[in-house]
């Protein structure tokens, strides 16, 4: 399917479906259009532009019986791929669009499933002040595990992966788990494990724990302080040919400056160096509110992430990413943004760096 019917065929169930979402008490329906297209500027012996582009459509339907029970099916259908396979067929380890694209939801994780994303069911218990919320199914451990206000919505914040997650945690998708958020006040846990394959085809293991605080600072406002760890079975080549695990540990902030400036910082270390394309992360930025030049709705964004490569596996010494963004609302259910990243990587044999300049629109609803 190319990219123009997708693109109509998005618009026509866009049209269809705008006055039907609340199809009853008990059953809603989520959509989300992404239409993007982005150019890149490749340095050096890499030189050339190029441009290419995408369409993503997202549908979520959640049936909740009860306000103590839910039930989600989310499934998602794509044309192209933007720049993604470019970066990769260069031999950049980043994409510069982080979103759910046409190759990715084909055979999603070698499990001969097309397009079906999540399907789980959710059972929510209240004691003594707790609330406890299990969760089985097909899962998205992204959804649970180093979440943020700032960084975390490759369709309506930053595109390049670096923002959306920490590289390092790998954290998998759309596969067999199960969830365990347990709340009290400010204070929030979770625990997840889930069974996934890696890129080699071998399935494994993945167990990650979250500790999560919630404030309100008066003079600045509401934040969020996150602390997590996560580790593998022994599924993983290392840098001797063994079977080995991955293991790290994880920080994920955002805290209110004020009621038009936001702040975020992301911090990883891999505490299992055998293993793993990087060593350590640090990345942040801030959020401005339109606001403070009129424009009440518009958001202005930049973020920066400096990645030390483990050479010593993947042959990467550090890769460095900066992006900015600028949002406009267009309507009450859609937004256009323009986006531009600088990435340079290096390697051990070789300097790789681009520019890439895009134009992303998102309805949803």
């Amino acid at each position: 399917m190319d990219l123009k019917r997708t693109f109509l065929l998005s618009s026509l169930l866009y049209t269809s479906t705008l006055f039907g979402l609340e199809l009853n008490r008990n059953l809603s329906l989520d959509i989300s259009i992404t239409s993007v297209y982005q150019e890149a500027k490749f340095f050096k012996d890499l030189s050339g532009s190029v441009g290419k582009g995408s369409v993503a459509t997202d549908i979520g339907l959640n049936f909740h019986p009860t306000d103590e029970d839910q039930a989600q099916l989310t499934f998602s259908f794509a044309a192209g791929n933007a720049l993604n396979p470019t970066f990769e067929e260069k031999g950049f380890t980043l994409v510069p669009y982080a979103d759910d694209l046409e190759n990715d939801l084909k055979n999603i994780n070698g499990r001969n499933r097309d397009y079906l994303l999540e399907a789980w069911y959710q059972h929510t218990f209240r004691w003594d002040g707790l609330k406890i919320s299990p969760t089985v199914g097909i899962i998205d451990s992204t959804a649970y595990i180093d979440d943020n206000a700032y960084a975390n919505d490759e369709t309506t914040q930053f595109m390049n992966e670096v923002f959306d997650n920490n590289p390092l945690a790998q954290l998998p998708s759309y596969d067999l788990g199960g969830v365990i958020q347990i709340e009290k006040e400010n204070l929030t846990f979770k625990g997840l494990v889930m069974n996934t394959k890696n890129d080699q085809g071998k399935d494994y293991d993945y167990y990650a724990v979250q500790l999560g605080y919630s404030l309100n600072v008066p003079s600045l406002g509401s934040g969020n302080y996150r602390i997590y760890y996560y580790r593998t079975t022994k599924d993983f080549e290392n840098y001797r040919g063994e079977r080995d695990y991955i293991e790290g540990i994880g920080l994920s902030l955002d805290q209110e400056l004020n009621q038009y400036i936001g702040s975020f910082l992301r911090l990883g270390l891999n505490t299992h160096q055998s293993t793993g394309d990087y060593k350590n992360l640090l990345s942040g930025g801030v959020q401005l509110s339109g606001n403070l030049w009129g424009r009440s709705k518009d958001i202005f964004a930049v973020g920066w992430a400096y990645l030390d490569g483990n050479s010593k596996v993947s042959g990467i010494k550090n890769s460095i990413v900066g992006e900015a963004y600028y949002k406009i609302p267009l309507t009450e259910y859609s937004d256009l943004t323009f986006d531009g990243q600088y990435y340079t990587e290096k390697h051990t044999d070789q300097s790789l760096g681009a520019w890439a300049l895009a134009l992303r629109l998102n309805v949803s609803f």
